[in-house]
């Protein structure tokens, strides 16, 4: 994935932008400390604010080190992130990365909107033309249909099912089995 901290979707509703750390207040009041927004993740919500400026802070240090990217869902004419999205290398620590992993989170208070849809939809998009990038899938639980909804209606190809996977905490104190979904460089989404 290329340098760019700052992402026009070309949409009408929201851009995408790199985390800074005068965003640990809205992060953690919106969705890091939000036990409903976590359910399906692979860790707890924040006990407090630090445990947020912590992982702010982790998510720049990625951007500079290019071993992970986040961007903040900034829906125009509000001041403050509702989200977040993130690409991660699945292929080995050094570049050109040709799988990444797709992570989402978004505040409650905004869901039902179609933003999420918007946001993941571009940030495909823009991955997708990065030289090298051939791939970006996603896992998520079997139960979270939420997700599931997003992705076939982004058109990505449900790849089956892994057992046992992923942990998700806030569930289960023992791996979920999950969904794998993934869009490809030149491979038309199911339907087209």
């Amino acid at each position: 994935v290329d340098g760019t901290l700052d992402l026009d979707l070309g949409g009408r509703r929201l851009s995408l932008r790199a985390p800074r750390a005068a965003d640990a207040d809205a992060a953690h009041a919106r969705w890091a400390a939000d036990p409903l927004v976590h359910r399906w993740l692979g860790h707890r919500p924040h006990a407090d604010l630090d445990h947020t400026r912590r992982l702010l802070a982790w998510d720049e240090a990625c951007w500079q080190k290019r071993s992970a990217w986040t961007w903040l869902l900034l829906p125009h004419g509000e001041g403050q992130p509702v989200g977040q999205l993130r690409l991660s290398p699945q292929a080995g620590p050094a570049p050109p990365h040709h799988h990444l992993r797709l992570g989402m989170v978004l505040a409650r208070s905004h869901q039902g909107r179609g933003l999420m849809r918007e946001a993941v939809a571009g940030l495909l998009t823009h991955a997708l033309a990065q030289p090298g990038v051939w791939r970006v899938d996603a896992v998520c639980d079997v139960d979270n249909h939420a997700s599931q909804q997003l992705f076939r209606a982004l058109g990505l190809a449900c790849e089956g099912r892994l057992a046992s996977h992923s942990l998700h905490p806030n569930v289960s104190d023992q791996p979920r089995d999950v969904w794998l979904f993934a869009a490809l460089r030149g491979v038309p989404p199911p339907g087209d």
